[in-house]
């Protein structure tokens, strides 16, 4: 292993150019805490997790990152189109290749979150914590949180309301009145905990609204119109005269939770600008207002404090947002954030628009939820929106609420997500169910880790989120220079997968089940090379190795002599190494 590690390290220093994730105020190449596919735990045999979208109907019923059949190593072949049934995937490995390097993934941490897991004896709340963060767990690294309440919030308050309750405070203009209040100390508590089990998880926080004192709010009487009217766009907006306000509101935010062993790395301005419906907490925020709350102090504070700034955290259907901020506030926008929500799908492909407009600025999806998910049913909520934001060019992504109550709550008495759910449930003080989405969030956390470098997809997927049946993928480049691909098979049917490289001598053959997300781990050509074994040179290779069944199909060579006869032995793994991911659920009381 020694020399393994040694040979990785060597390596890493030839890893291909892409958008970086330098300066982000985290470790790079191990990650947090590390994890298989860093520089000192290198892949050293093919891997294969599993988990399947369909969500069970009793605990134990289904693959939850549960170990697969693991890809055989062959030499590049030419099988004859006549016979040759498989998909054929391949991956632009060459520097040209590389995109942009991972941050990673995760959850939001809301106050649902906080309650529930308040209300776990000591132990238990370990154990969660251990599945979300430990290595034997999730491992998730980047993490958002509520600034104030949000929708997921049995109260509603900011840091400042400075009156009788929400939105009905009088101005604070030197914001003597700031507190996080018992609800923000909590959380912060909360992710200082975190912090315990996970060493270098990158931590931004979004306010669903500001103090209402600082926001157009109540009836604006239009001249000329009855009494009563009243413009909505001039409602649950933000007043431009309290920018000084802002400002000092959300340094003494990150100084307060740094006072509670938190640090924030990122931000955004505002959750979900363009929304200022009524009902719960939220205040629209125009593009040029977010830029000049950024240009006139904001962005040079958080500068200072370490903290970058994402803009927009909101919709695919108005990508023009968070371009105009960038214009208004170049030197101070470091990143975009984006969701999930335009209908009937988010099309993630303006990424890539922003991508070329400003390919200094990185990208993440920061928020999706996933809604009544019913039992028995097929589910791609998670990797409908991981797979398609990283090939257009997010560096992560966290999913919406990590935990509620089995009423999804608490949520906010006037309106919120009455059916979101997270990765945990909590049942009682001494019971959680892990979810679904636990699972399939993991298929991603786990295996991609802080630094790794996503890679082009040439050829091999087949349909959109726009079609009812289609196959995705992403491939990375772990720190150890393996590779993690995850794949996504909505199509219906068994995929006999043969996967190659733009460069290297190797294709990796296996089966992706239908309706699963399999995640491959390859270990890199170094190690492949420094075993000593060699991949399977040539013969037949059967391809059906998944319950689908397959096709035989005969293989050439250029190692073959033409008077020999095929070998017959099977291919033989790379060696079994000691660094491989816990599936076990660890206690009775959890399932």
């Amino acid at each position: 292993m020694a020399v393994a590690t040694t040979l990785i390290t060597l390596l890493l220093a030839a890893s291909s150019a892409a958008q970086s994730i330098e300066g982000l105020g985290v470790s790079g190449g191990n990650g947090p805490r590390g994890g298989i596919g860093d520089g000192a735990h290198p892949v050293m045999r093919p891997q294969a997790f599993i988990t399947d979208a369909k969500i069970p109907t009793a605990p134990n019923t289904t693959r939850q990152l549960a170990p697969g059949r693991p890809p055989r190593l062959v030499l590049h072949n030419q099988t004859s189109p006549t016979c040759d049934t498989r998909r054929r995937v391949v991956i632009d490995s060459s520097t040209g290749g590389a995109q942009q390097e991972m941050l990673g993934f995760g959850h939001a941490w809301t106050g649902s979150t906080v309650s529930v897991f308040q209300t776990l004896e000591d132990d238990v709340l370990d154990r969660v914590m251990q599945d979300l963060y430990g290595q034997g767990g999730n491992n998730m690294g980047f993490m958002r949180h509520t600034i104030g309440s949000s929708d997921l919030d049995g109260n509603q308050y900011t840091y400042d309301d400075n009156g009788p309750s929400f939105n009905q405070g009088q101005p604070d203009l030197d914001l003597s009145n700031f507190d996080i209040g018992p609800h923000g100390s909590a959380m912060a508590e909360m992710i200082a905990r975190m912090g315990s089990y996970k060493g270098d998880v990158f931590l931004f926080g979004s306010p669903w609204s500001y103090p209402g004192w600082m926001k157009h709010n109540g009836l604006f009487i239009a001249p000329n119109l009855n009494e009563g009217s009243y413009s909505n766009l001039m409602n649950n907006s933000f007043n431009m005269q309290y920018i000084p306000q802002i400002i000092q509101y959300f340094s003494k935010y990150v100084d307060a939770f740094l006072d509670h062993g938190v640090s924030v790395n990122g931000l955004t301005l505002m959750n979900e600008p363009l929304n200022s419906q009524g009902g719960y907490p939220c205040m629209f925020l125009d593009a040029a207002d977010e830029a000049a709350i950024l240009a006139q102090g904001l962005g040079e504070e958080m500068h200072n404090r370490g903290v970058k700034v994402m803009a927009y955290d909101h919709n695919t259907d108005q990508p023009m947002y968070p371009m105009r901020v960038v214009q208004g506030a170049p030197e101070y926008t470091d990143m975009a954030a984006w969701h999930c929500y335009q209908g009937p799908v988010a099309n993630y492909s303006v990424m890539r628009d922003f991508h070329y407009a400003y390919p200094d600025k990185l990208q993440f999806m920061t928020e999706c939820s996933n809604y009544l998910p019913e039992a028995g049913s097929v589910n791609w909520a998670v990797a409908q929106n991981f797979i398609p934001p990283v090939r257009y060019g997010a560096s992560g992504g966290t999913m919406w609420v990590m935990a509620t109550n089995p009423d999804f709550g608490p949520h906010s008495p006037y309106g919120g997500c009455a059916g979101c759910l997270g990765s945990i449930v909590v049942n009682s003080s001494t019971t959680y169910t892990k979810t679904n989405d636990y699972y399939m969030i993991g298929q991603f956390s786990r295996f991609i880790r802080r630094g790794a470098v996503n890679y082009k997809v040439l050829e091999g997927m087949e349909g959109t989120t726009y079609d009812p049946n289609w196959f995705d993928l992403i491939a990375v480049k772990n720190p150890d220079m393996g590779w993690a691909v995850v794949f996504m098979n909505n199509l219906g049917s068994d995929q006999d997968v043969v996967l190659s490289f733009t460069e290297g001598d190797f294709e990796w053959e296996g089966t992706i089940p239908n309706a699963t997300v399999v995640t491959w781990l390859l270990p890199s050509d170094q190690i492949v090379g420094q075993s000593g074994v060699l991949p399977l040179a040539s013969g037949t290779a059967v391809v059906g190795t998944g319950t689908g069944g397959g096709t035989a199909c005969p293989t050439t060579s250029s190692m073959m002599s033409s008077s020999s006869a095929p070998p017959t032995s099977t291919l033989k793994p790379v060696p079994h190494t000691k660094h491989t991911i816990s599936v076990s659920s660890g206690s009775s009381s959890v399932s």
